[in-house]
C-alpha cells in the first residue's frame, strides 16, 4: 500500500517518547491524513503483544528490559503491569535508581554501581571502594569517581530509572565480569554466561518494600548488589555469585507479580521484554509463578524484545477503536 495515496487512516499508533523519530513521523502522518495519534507506553506495547500471542484479555505482566519511556517521564524497565486490553496500570516495579550521565551509564556500568550504592553507604566509603576495587572501569579514573559523587549529591544531569537491564549491568561490573559495554547488552549477556558456568548454589536474599504513599511494591535491587560485593570480597566464586544474583532478581520480580495477582484476582502472569531472552531468569520466574498455582505465559510466535513492540502498539490501537 502506498501511504501517500490513501486517506483511509483512522488512528496512527506510536511510542510514548516525545523525541523518537517514529513519534515525530506519526505526528506528521496524523496531520497529513487527519488521523488520531495514539501514544502507547513501551511496556504496555510489550504486554499487548504477549496477550495477542497467547489470546488472553487480562494478565499481570512482568515487563523487564533496558529502557522504555514511562508515563511519569522516567526510564522504566522493571515493571509489573496489570493489563486489561487497551488499559493498563503500573502496580509494582524495581526500586527507582539514579541514572548519572544518561547514556554514559549504559557504557560504563560502574556508574550505575555507584548510583545503586549511594544511599546505602557512607560517601567516603563508596569513594574508597570505587577507587580501590573498580578504578580501571572508569575512563577518567579518580576524577570521574569524584564527579559522579558530586552529581549524585546535587542531582545534576541525573535521571531516574527502574531498568532491570541497568541492574544486571551493575551486577556484572561489580563482579568484574564486564566493566565497559562495547556492544548492545554486553554486560548483562556476559553475566548470564558467567552464571551458566556456576558450580555451586549461592542464595542471595531479596527484599520487597511497600510505599504506602502510592501503594506500590518495590524490589530493593541495591541490597542484592551489596550482597554480591560482600560475597566477592569474602572470596566466593564469581560464577556462583552471578547465578545467585540473577536468581534473586528473577524471584523478586516473580514475587512482585504474584502479589499483584493476589490483589487483583488475576490468574495469569506473563513475562516480556529483552531480559527474558535470559533463559535462567525466565526459568526461575516461570517456576516460581507456577509453584504458586498461577498460569504462566511467554511469547510463542512473537519475540520478547522490541521486535514485537509495533505489534503491541497496533493491538492497543485496535482495542481502543473497538
Amino acid at each position: 500500500m502506498d501511504i501517500t495515496k490513501t486517506d483511509d487512516f483512522d488512528v496512527i499508533a506510536c511510542d510514548l517518547h516525545p523525541m523518537f523519530f517514529t513519534t515525530k513521523l506519526a505526528e506528521e502522518m496524523g496531520d497529513k491524513f487527519d488521523a488520531e495519534i495514539l501514544r502507547v507506553q513501551h511496556h504496555h506495547a510489550h504486554a499487548a503483544a504477549l496477550c495477542v500471542d497467547n489470546q488472553v484479555d487480562e494478565v499481570i505482566c512482568i515487563a523487564a528490559d533496558g529502557v522504555g519511556y514511562g508515563e511519569d517521564g522516567t526510564a522504566w524497565g522493571g515493571e509489573i503491569l496489570h493489563i486489561q486490553g487497551a488499559n493498563y496500570k503500573r502496580v509494582a516495579s524495581l526500586i527507582p535508581q539514579k541514572l548519572v550521565g544518561g547514556d554514559l551509564t549504559t557504557k560504563y556500568p560502574s556508574r550505575m554501581v555507584m548510583s545503586m550504592l549511594y544511599d546505602s553507604m557512607d560517601v567516603d566509603e563508596l569513594s574508597e571502594l570505587m577507587k580501590t576495587s573498580y578504578i580501571q572501569q572508569f575512563k577518567h579514573g579518580e576524577r570521574e569517581v569524584d564527579l559522579v559523587i558530586k552529581q549524585l549529591k546535587s542531582g545534576f544531569n541525573t535521571n531516574i530509572t527502574t531498568s532491570t537491564g541497568r541492574v544486571l549491568d551493575a551486577i556484572s561490573a561489580s563482579l568484574g565480569i564486564c566493566g565497559k559495554r562495547t556492544y548492545e547488552g554486553e554486560p548483562a549477556m556476559k553475566l548470564e554466561s558467567a552464571a551458566y558456568y556456576s558450580k555451586g548454589v549461592v542464595d542471595i536474599p531479596y527484599e520487597i518494600e511497600k510505599d504506602v504513599s502510592n501503594n506500590m511494591d518495590y524490589l530493593n535491587t541495591s541490597k542484592i548488589l551489596l550482597k554480591c560485593i560482600e560475597l566477592k570480597h569474602n572470596g566466593e566464586n564469581v560464577n556462583n555469585i552471578a547465578f545467585g544474583a540473577q536468581k534473586a532478581v528473577a524471584l523478586g520480580l516473580a514475587e512482585l507479580a504474584i502479589n499483584a495477582a493476589k490483589k487483583t484476582g488475576v490468574d495469569t502472569i506473563g513475562a516480556t521484554g529483552g531480559v527474558f531472552y535470559n533463559e535462567a531468569i525466565s526459568v526461575s520466574v516461570r517456576d516460581k509463578v507456577k509453584s504458586e498455582g498461577y498460569k504462566f505465559i511467554q511469547h510463542k510466535n512473537t519475540c520478547a524484545g522490541d521486535g514485537s513492540v509495533s505489534m503491541g502498539q497496533t493491538a492497543v490501537a485496535s482495542w481502543k477503536m473497538e
